[in-house]
């Protein structure tokens, strides 16, 4: 697949595009954990937080095609970067473990499963009004402090924790009843 092949999967949420993905990129950044203090299980977490991050930044138009930016390259950095944040909270070197062997069916019907829960998270999240979806946004994606939101959403910072409480406790009694 070229690269706008694979944006434009994304943007269908094709689930073969998905499993290209899985299938073109798996090994490289599984060894790419694994000679950096990874063991299998690291890499195999790393590579799907990757998947999922491309495909939330491709699917909300934070990547676009450029000449020097391809897919392969973006996914690779986005796995690294995930991999230096888990060491760095790690705060403890590793050595490096036998690799046991891989059940890549396995993993795939894994992926294929999470992928299914974040659509169905993502349906419930747009059940949400919008003041809601605003302060999870900003929380979990911008990444957003208490202080912050609260300047942007012009309400006191207890009231944005009380608010995102309350969001939160919604967005999970929506998504229970469909995934269960």
């Amino acid at each position: 697949m070229t690269d706008q092949e694979i944006v434009d999967g994304i943007s269908r949420k094709d689930n073969e595009t998905f499993l290209y993905l899985y299938r073109e990129f798996r090994e490289q950044i599984l060894r790419m954990v694994q000679k950096n203090n990874g063991n299998a299980e690291d890499a195999r977490d790393v590579f799907q937080e990757g998947l999922v991050a491309l495909w939330t930044n491709i699917a909300k138009g934070k990547f676009q095609i450029q000449a020097q930016a391809k897919v392969s390259t973006y996914l690779h950095a986005l796995c690294r970067n995930i991999w230096i944040s888990k060491l760095r909270k790690r705060k403890v070197t590793y050595s490096i473990e036998q690799t046991p062997a891989l059940n890549i069916a396995a993993e795939v019907d894994d992926l294929t499963s999470q992928y299914d829960q974040v659509k169905t998270l993502e349906k419930q999240f747009e059940k949400l009004g919008d003041s809601c979806k605003k302060i999870l946004t900003l929380t979990y994606f911008k990444k957003a402090s208490m202080k912050e939101i609260a300047a942007e959403m012009a309400i006191t910072e207890k009231t944005a924790k009380n608010n995102k409480y309350r969001c939160m406790q919604r967005l999970r009694a929506f998504y229970k009843p469909a995934v269960a």
